[in-house]
């Protein structure tokens, strides 16, 4: 057994118990307690029942009845003790077992030691009976004092029923062969000796104690069950003193004390059954009915979630798939009832898009291999067979016979993807528009910069003309390098503009990002006003980024521009450094939560008026702004930390009123690019036209008669045709006499794009080359369709054409190729 209050656990009321409010049971209690005081008092004081006398020859059979009755009550609550599945209540339960169990034994050879019952293990006599008596009532107090006081033995159900055996069997071998040991308890014509006196009286007070601890461990503990067992004590001990007075065993008091036993023991039955029978079952069925509606809230919850189902799915071993819980919810997405689903899951499996398919038996075997989340979006056919998108996300894991278990949900994001293309497509146009307006506040910068340049063609032209005149041929040549890189020049201009303004969708490649930052300065130092000074401090390491060229050059020319309108009168110094930087976990985390490690560090200073806290906050919403009306949509900004935002950026201002701004750019480190096989165009051709036959297709006259002659110096032979119709009726006439077709695709009777395809029509395999001052991404796109082998950059023509001929004749490639000089 272990030492007292090592198992307490009778400390805490079950948390499945309801128990009765305590004024209720006090009350309850109070009223028990006055009616068996004033019942004892009754009987003691009363005369003697003189007609009790006269049925004396009964007495022993009402006596064996009533401790039949109180045998039967203690074989209960052993019973019922041994029953007890609740851990709560085991250790006392097994308490209980061993007490009762000798209790019941000593009341039934109480029962059978009676004066005037047959002999049995001994002669019948009431010293005999007494003994049993008093050892019966010693071991109940006893037990409800220990379950009063808290202690609990550290024995199981059989070790307490051998305990319990080995007690009884020692006292009824004392009570039968050795009850000289114990001291006189009644005396033949006397009635009960002092000792016998005692000891009830004695039990009478433990039976006192008993019930005022367990009335104050109801504090504590299960109330109803803590004053049932109290209750039980007070008659018990009030019954003690029935037995106290009594000259002979016909006594109607003695008989008395009998029924206070009985109703004694009915209470404590009543108080093992409801706590070790009545109140588990009573946990169960609550804990049953809370199940039920929490069944009946998640079946609601996972019907009623508007576009979603909840689904269990299970893979067995030979790999199949089947549905064992699927919400009816299916139905308004699928139009396939629940019950269907269960039974085929193919009705479901087969909704996915065909392409989408693979894909998802790879995501679930990795699911199943791993045993992480599966999240995956897929297409699927809807109810009326209209293309939905779905997302799938559940939670695997591993049965002990080895199947896998996802349990986990379906959401219909169909409308979530078109907002989010919709959210795309706005941003797309926010960007375009501020690009617009970036080109207004440049254009006039811009048309200085090209009257500059048209001066130095048209100047030099005069000069060279000028010096063929007079012979000098010398000067004639200075002259016409000087238009040549005037041109050159131009055509750089033209470029960047287009660069700039050109609406794509983003291209995230890897590449360095100093030459992007070096094309937006240098278009943008043709528009700076005089008395702004750019300066430039690049690192010369090969910082590659993911980017997208348009969108960087973007970002640079709207923090430029922005840091050029906060100058003081248009007069200061712009700085715009480029390094490496590695990022702490907690610096990164200032930059907007981005990863630590390594980033290529832009930043863009001026020298400007400088911004306050308040405005710091604002600076990036759309279409805020401090500036006058018309001087600026606010866009700008908001623009340039949407792009660093989508190229995974960070992007912060340091600034004070006062001390200008800097702007920081943090773009995450990539690997550099594989360099593509083969030579690109620009390069020299190794040889020469061989007499391969080009149909040139342009309605612009200068470029044709440029062409004509670079192809010719070439080795070629060129037929040049300024309409596309007769260019067209020339190859339908002798198909087979030409080797590439060459066309441009900005013409007004009909485009390149169209020439393309009909000479497809005319004869397949003859290759065919667009050339255009401004290819775009739907340009690349449709000429791919048609099979055009390459595009080339219009301006570009004189360095790049002969080498991309000889490619696409050399190589045969049926690849859309591009002139890579125009990037």
């Amino acid at each position: 057994m272990g030492p007292r209050g090592a198992h307490n656990e009778m400390m805490t009321a079950h948390p499945s118990q309801t128990p009765q409010t305590p004024a209720r049971l006090k009350a309850v209690s109070l009223v028990v307690a006055a009616l068996a005081v004033a019942g004892l008092c009754i009987i003691l004081l009363a005369p003697p029942f003189e007609q009790w006398t006269s049925i004396g020859t009964s007495l022993p059979a009402l006596h064996l009845l009533l401790e039949l009755f109180a045998i039967v009550i203690a074989t209960l609550v052993v019973t019922v003790s041994w029953h007890t599945f609740d851990a709560h209540y085991m250790r006392s339960a097994n308490l209980l077992i061993a007490g009762f169990l000798i209790v019941g034994v000593c009341d039934l050879v109480h029962a059978l030691s009676y004066d005037g019952m047959p002999a049995f293990l001994g002669p019948s006599s009431t010293p005999r009976a007494i003994f049993f008596w008093l050892m019966g009532r010693s071991v109940e107090v006893i037990t409800l004092g220990l379950l009063a006081l808290g202690w609990q033995p550290r024995l199981s159900r059989n070790q307490s029923l051998a305990v319990g055996a080995g007690l009884s069997a020692l006292l009824v071998w004392v009570g039968s062969y050795r009850l000289d040991w114990f001291p006189a308890t009644f005396v033949a014509g006397e009635g009960v000796t002092p000792f016998k006196v005692g000891y009830e009286w004695a039990l009478f007070a433990l039976n006192l104690g008993v019930a005022g601890l367990l009335i104050r461990r109801a504090r504590v503990d299960d109330p109803t069950r803590c004053y049932l067992l109290a209750q039980s004590s007070l008659l018990i001990g009030l019954g003690e003193l029935a037995f106290t007075t009594y000259h002979a065993p016909s006594e109607f008091a003695n008989i008395f004390g009998h029924i206070y036993k009985l109703a004694a023991y009915a209470l404590l039955y009543l108080a093992t059954f409801n706590s070790s029978i009545r109140a588990p079952f009573d946990a169960l069925r609550d804990s049953e009915q809370r199940v039920r509606e929490s069944e009946l809230r998640l079946r609601s919850l996972s019907n009623n979630l508007p576009h979603c189902m909840v689904y269990q799915v299970v893979r067995e071993l030979d790999g199949s798939m089947h549905f064992v819980h699927v919400s009816e919810s299916v139905e308004q997405i699928t139009g396939v009832k629940a019950q269907d689903v269960l039974r085929d899951a193919s009705l479901l499996y087969d909704r996915f898009h065909p392409d989408d398919i693979p894909l998802i038996r790879a995501a679930e075997e990795h699911s199943a291999r791993t045993l992480q989340v599966f999240d995956f979006v897929a297409r699927w056919r809807g109810v009326h067979g209209q293309m939905q998108w779905m997302h799938f996300f559940s939670a695997p894991r591993r049965m002990s016979d080895g199947r896998i278990v996802w349990d986990g949900v379906q959401m219909d994001i169909t409308h979530q993807r078109a907002d989010e293309e919709s959210r795309r497509t706005l941003e797309s146009q926010l960007r375009e528009s501020q690009k617009m307006e970036a080109i207004g506040t440049l254009a006039g910068g811009i048309a200085h910069d090209f009257n500059n340049v048209l001066g130095s063609i048209l100047g030099n032209l005069a000069l060279a003309q000028d010096h063929v005149r007079k012979g000098a041929s010398e000067g004639a040549l200075q002259s016409l390098e000087q238009v040549r890189k005037a041109s050159v020049r131009a055509r750089d201009l033209v470029q960047q503009i287009l660069t700039f303004s050109r609406k794509r969708a983003q291209q995230l490649v890897s590449q360095p990002l100093r030459p992007l930052i070096e094309d937006s300065l240098s278009m943008l130092r043709a528009t700076l006003p005089a008395r702004v000074t750019l300066e430039t401090a690049l690192s010369d390491k090969p910082l590659h980024v993911l980017a997208d060229a348009t969108q960087i050059g973007q970002v640079v020319m709207n923090l430029c521009t922005n840091a050029w309108q906060a100058l003081h009168g248009s007069t200061g110094r712009i700085s715009v450094g480029l390094d490496e930087v590695t990022l702490q976990p907690e610096a990164a985390r200032e930059m907007g939560g981005l990863p630590a490690g390594d980033y290529a560090h832009m930043w863009v200073s001026d020298e400007g008026v400088g911004i306050d806290s308040a405005l710091r906050e604002r600076i990036f919403e759309p279409f805020y702004t401090t500036k006058p009306v018309g001087e600026g949509t606010g866009l700008g900004l908001s623009v340039v930390h949407g792009i660093v935002r989508s190229h995974h950026g960070g992007l912060m201002v340091e600034s004070k009123p006062g001390d200008g701004s800097t702007f920081h750019v943090y773009f995450p480190k990539a690997k550099p690019a594989a360099e593509p096989a083969g030579a690109s165009p620009g390069t020299e051709a190794p040889g020469q036209g061989q007499g391969k036959h080009v149909l040139y297709v342009d309605d612009d006259d200068l470029m044709a008669v440029m062409v004509e002659q670079l192809l010719k110096r070439e080795g070629y032979r060129v037929s040049c045709y300024r309409d596309p119709i007769a260019a067209l009726s020339a190859l339908r006439e002798v198909p087979d006499s030409f080797d590439i077709v060459v066309s441009d695709f900005n013409m007004p009777v009909c485009s390149g794009l169209e020439v393309a395809k009909e000479v497809g029509a005319i004869r397949p395999s003859l290759p065919v080359v667009i050339s255009s001052g401004y290819v775009t991404d739907e340009l690349q796109a449709e000429a791919s369709k048609l099979g055009v082998r390459a595009l080339l950059q219009k301006q570009n023509t004189l360095e790049d054409m002969p080498m991309l001929l000889y490619q696409v004749l050399g190589t045969g490639t049926g690849k859309t190729a591009q002139s890579t000089r125009a990037e």
